[in-house]
């Protein structure tokens, strides 16, 4: 059976298989080591070389050991760019099969990551995309990577390791092993979306994590349908008294991982506020990806970044206020976003109120603007 890879969205969005991913977004394998590839949907930083810092990686068995590891770095991923980091085996592990990843920011400047994908020194190949961090309450934002020929764009999830302007997590850990899907197991998750989000050892965000931490592990290992890849007893995957440390690190503890994450409730601010769902206001971001949602971006409490406008929907995100506005046209000409000069045209209604929401348009200037498709 191919190896297949979970593309959900909330509801069952369909599988894309490894084999149908882009050449060359897979890493190649590496002599000795496994080689991990984080694929960079976006950062925090508004330079025109805007990149987030490497992130720390680390490797475990099926029974949570060590396998490898490294640490973070200031060094760079660009927007829309991928780094290959390797991790060197354990030798006091060996070379097991990778089953468990955590990744950790490795520097203050906030990384949005589209996909994680590991290939292992026998060429076996694993993929994660960011869409499932996002339906499983991640901070998120859209990203300019595709990764098919079908113009798949997976969605990014936010790690920052100073949890700035509200980012909520440091890091993540999965067990990679459970999201190489066949549809049956993505009807599955669609059905139950808890086997998926609340299993602490299958996927968790993590406040605060470093690569010294250890993550959870399922013990005994879960059982799966053999053709289907379905669990076997979903009831074992959400047993606490199976969800397993090795050790405690400094960050993570097993008391903090039988309870769920905080929720995210955003709380509209006012213009004068601090922001509090975007990054820098001197940046807007004008796509004609279908795949790519205004309307989306300010719907969720956990959307996080720049500006958007929807050429598509032809919808403004105000992501400072989770607010909507249109986009401009020959039938909207006030109260709208000017997609030409990157600006909000101001309203004609009574004290600058739009006739229609009532609401004030904001002012809005950009020193740089993004053409994502």
């Amino acid at each position: 059976m191919a190896m297949m890879v979970l593309n959900l969205a909330g509801v069952l969005a369909g599988v894309i298989g490894v084999g149908m991913m882009m050449p060359g977004l897979i890493p190649e394998k590496g002599n000795h080591e496994t080689v991990v590839r984080i694929a960079a949907g976006l950062s925090s930083n508004e330079a025109d070389t805007t990149a987030g810092n490497q992130p720390g990686i680390g490797l475990y068995d099926i029974m949570g050991r060590t396998i490898g590891s490294t640490h973070g770095h200031r060094t760079k991923i660009k927007d829309g760019d991928l780094m290959d980091i390797k991790v060197p085996f354990n030798h006091d592990v060996g070379k097991k099969p990778t089953e468990y990843i955590a990744v950790t920011d490795g520097g203050n400047d906030a990384l949005c990551i589209s996909y994680i994908a590991l290939t292992q020194p026998d060429g076996t190949k694993k993929v994660w995309y960011g869409d499932i961090g996002k339906v499983c309450g991640a901070d998120w934002y859209h990203s300019l990577l595709k990764t098919s020929d079908d113009d798949y764009q997976p969605s990014c999830i936010w790690i920052d390791r100073n949890r700035s302007n509200g980012l909520r997590y440091q890091g993540l850990g999965l067990h990679i092993n459970d999201f190489a899907a066949t549809n049956e197991r993505a009807e599955q998750y669609n059905s139950d979306t808890n086997l998926m989000c609340k299993a602490a050892p299958r996927f968790r965000m993590y406040e605060n994590m470093d690569s010294e931490d250890y993550i959870p592990y399922f013990d005994p290992p879960l059982d799966y349908e053999e053709k289907t890849l379905t669990d076997k007893d979903p009831k074992a995957v959400m047993d606490k008294n199976h969800w397993v440390m090795r050790e405690e690190g400094p960050h993570i503890k097993k008391a903090d991982i039988d309870n769920d994450p905080p929720p995210k409730l955003f709380r509209r601010q006012a213009p004068s506020a601090p922001v509090a769902g975007a990054t820098n206001s001197s940046v807007v971001i004008i796509s004609t990806s279908p795949n790519h949602s205004a309307r989306e971006l300010c719907d969720s409490q956990t959307s996080w970044g720049y500006d958007f406008a929807s050429s598509t929907e032809r919808l403004f995100c105000d992501m400072r206020v989770k607010r909507l506005w249109p986009v401009c046209n020959v039938n909207q000409t006030s109260a709208c976003f000017d997609q030409q000069t990157s600006t909000m045209r101001p309203a004609k209604g009574p004290r600058g109120r739009d006739t229609v929401s009532g609401q004030v348009p904001p002012q809005k200037s950009y020193g740089k603007t993004s053409h994502w498709n």
